[in-house]
């Protein structure tokens, strides 16, 4: 059973000695790198596993993966969200490979069924005569198998070894810096998936690095604004910066009628914007008026599913169905919040293809880190390096 070793949180944000980068560029090009960090990062931690959207309403499930494995987000009928491995347990072949909304589960192969419980209810022919089954006892041991999880600000969190800490306990830092906003209410705006040619690593180095933004990005600001994040570090596994003047109303759109807060929101934090990286895939950004997710799974070195979605306050979220005649008052600016958001990531795709196809050059291990600009990148790719025995 893999098991993940505790560390000791770290104190005030000491900066790094940066140069070189941490990483080699073979370890976001070679299969045997990708193969350790699935094995020594994604099987032996929490990793973001999937939306709890994607399986809101009982008797639906939806089939998803997780380093490299096959999983089953099921919400039974009592309405609980549960999380099993998606393999029949008969002969081993993949149970479900589309959203359904049945509530039941067939196995393609013998049609062995399940309940979304995971008990098993259906072996046809057991004993070569019809409407026979195992006895209770073995029927019992033949349900699905269960995958740790947890639920937290709407996303699904997975373990698929033995976890040293609850899941609550990771993410408590984050949970304590944002308890003013009502993230358990949050409801969806809009989401996006992308199929990004480029290592998982990238995603995350690009999400943390400040640097680009008024080059890339120019519409959210100058290079005066960037200047003026602060880098954090709430724990050894969650890492980023705030811009404590950062919010323009850029989401919300500079003109028409804004999004309602996330909460009771102190009027000290209503400027801050917060971006952090959950190590190892879960990327949060979040202002007073609107929570982004971009979340990424990682297919082969140099191929990335990426999940983005952007939530809002429960009243104008885009399942918020106006009465009949009645005007959708957050419409505006939900569309304004999502178009900027999402331009933003479109921006972005191309250069993390540039970035993949540079790491192919033996010159790409000549970069240099920059202490001023690098400090949260470099703790990133500690983090891996650590994780799969590089450092």
């Amino acid at each position: 059973m893999i098991t993940q070793t505790p560390r000791t949180p770290p104190g005030p944000l000491d900066h790094l000695e940066v140069g070189r980068s941490i990483l080699p560029a073979s370890a976001y090009t070679e299969q045997v790198a990708f193969d350790s960090e699935l094995r020594d990062i994604f099987q032996s931690r929490w990793v973001w596993a999937g939306f709890e959207h994607w399986v809101a309403a009982p008797g639906s499930s939806r089939p998803i993966t997780v380093a490299g494995q096959p999983l089953l987000l099921a919400r039974d009928s009592d309405g609980t969200l549960r999380v099993f491995h998606n393999i029949c347990r008969h002969r081993g072949i993949v149970l479900s490979e589309e959203p359904s909304t049945r509530k039941r589960l067939r196995c393609p192969y013998h049609y062995w069924t399940f309940n979304l419980d995971g008990s098993l209810c259906g072996t046809p022919y057991w004993d070569r005569t019809k409407n026979s089954g195992p006895d209770e006892q073995t029927r019992a041991q033949l349900g699905l198998l269960p995958v740790r999880h947890t639920v937290w600000a709407g996303m699904i969190f997975v373990h698929l070894g033995a976890p040293c800490e609850p899941a609550e306990d990771l993410l408590a830092p984050l949970t304590a810096r944002w308890a003013p906003y009502n993230l358990d209410s949050v409801r969806l705006a809009e989401e996006r998936q992308y199929n990004i040619d480029a290592n998982w690593k990238l995603v995350v180095e690009n999400f943390l690095d400040f640097y680009h933004l008024p080059f890339v990005h120019p519409q959210v600001g100058s290079a005066s604004a960037v200047l003026d994040v602060e880098d954090e570090v709430l724990s050894p596994d969650i890492i980023g910066a705030c811009y404590p003047r950062g919010v323009t109303t850029k989401a919300s759109g500079k003109a028409g009628s804004a999004l309602p807060l996330l909460g009771d929101i102190p009027e000290e934090m209503r400027t801050r914007q917060d971006i952090f990286c959950v190590f190892p895939n879960a990327l949060v950004f979040l202002e007073p008026d609107f929570f982004q997710v971009i979340a990424c799974q990682p297919v082969a070195p140099g191929r990335t599913v990426e999940y983005m979605a952007v939530f809002v306050a429960a009243e104008a979220g885009a399942d918020r169905h106006p009465e009949a005649g009645a005007a959708d008052r957050y419409a505006e600016a939900r569309e304004s919040a999502c178009r900027v958001l999402f331009g933003v990531n479109d921006q972005d795709v191309p250069i993390l293809a540039q970035l993949q196809r540079g790491r192919s050059s033996p010159s790409a291990d000549r970069g240099h880190l920059v202490s001023h600009w690098d400090q949260i990148t470099a703790r990133f790719q500690t983090l891996v390096a650590e994780a799969t025995g590089r450092h």
